[in-house]
């Protein structure tokens, strides 16, 4: 772990996100990145190329949010500042090229009604597209102490590399992994069947001597019962698996992890699936 992304629109959430950014960082000798995207009519690549008072005025006004930033900062951690105009998730993808990121860290306040249906939150846009994992804060209050993980999947084979990668990921944390299955009524399996996927799956998966558990929960959603289980078991991080979907696709299948990122209290890892 090297390179951190943290997203900022100086609201609060994000300069909590960006605190444990910084705690992390800290403790792992990591980099951070702090981005702030201005989304304008037209892309400009580096401040010579700006022409127009607009954008002059914006990205003047974030230089100064910066400084005022970090004047609060933990100055033991390496930060670089970085300003794209662009929407977000493109800024994203730009600067985890150029920048070599491990992990994005982003605070949320979610979305909900008629604006979750045709909008979304900035945190869900970027998680559809992030090639890198993605760690979404939506308490401000947020300590990042993370002991004990949920993995959520159907265990099919196409889970095995992100599982992989969030294995990696909870040894960093030394945590405690749950590997669980919602069982529903619409897509009822019995538990032997899940069972003798579980076991499949992890006999093809090359993890390491990491303590993890394998879990059946019973619920009416996927979504509910993950929910219901990080309450039940005081789960401090859920990782799930966005697939990417966008437009009609999107609003028409939904995505579980973008519900997630909308309606969980509790930090959520998303590590993208690989086409």
């Amino acid at each position: 772990m090297k390179n951190i992304l943290v997203t900022t629109d100086f609201s609060e959430k994000s300069i909590a996100s960006l605190h444990v950014a910084l705690s992390f960082a800290k403790q792992h000798k990591a980099k951070i990145f702090l981005l702030h995207a201005i989304e304008l009519p037209v892309r400009m690549i580096t401040e010579s190329q700006v022409s127009i008072p607009e954008a002059m005025y914006f990205l003047n006004l974030t230089k100064q949010r910066f400084t005022s930033l970090k004047k609060d900062l933990d100055t033991s951690v390496e930060i670089t500042e970085l300003i794209e105009t662009a929407p977000l998730p493109e800024a994203v993808d730009e600067v985890v090229k150029k920048h070599n990121i491990d992990l994005v860290f982003m605070g949320s306040n979610g979305a909900s009604g008629a604006k979750e249906l045709f909008i979304g939150s900035n945190a869900e846009k970027v998680i559809r597209s992030a090639t890198v994992p993605v760690l979404v804060i939506k308490n401000p209050n947020e300590k990042l102490k993370i002991k004990h993980i949920m993995f959520g999947c159907d265990f099919s084979k196409r889970f095995l590399k992100p599982f992989e990668k969030a294995l990696k990921l909870a040894k960093l944390f030394g945590a405690k992994v749950d590997l669980v299955y919602v069982n529903t009524p619409y897509q009822f399996l019995t538990t032997h069947e899940i069972n003798h996927r579980m076991q499949e799956f992890l006999k093809e998966a090359e993890h390491s001597k990491q303590r993890f558990e394998t879990h059946v929960y019973n619920d009416i959603r996927v979504e509910t019962g993950i929910l219901n289980y990080v309450k039940e078991n005081k789960i401090d991080l859920i990782c799930m698996f966005p697939n990417g979907r966008k437009g009609i696709a999107h609003f028409f299948n939904g995505s579980i992890s973008s519900d997630l990122v909308n309606h969980s209290n509790t930090p959520v890892l998303t590590i993208k699936l690989e086409k």
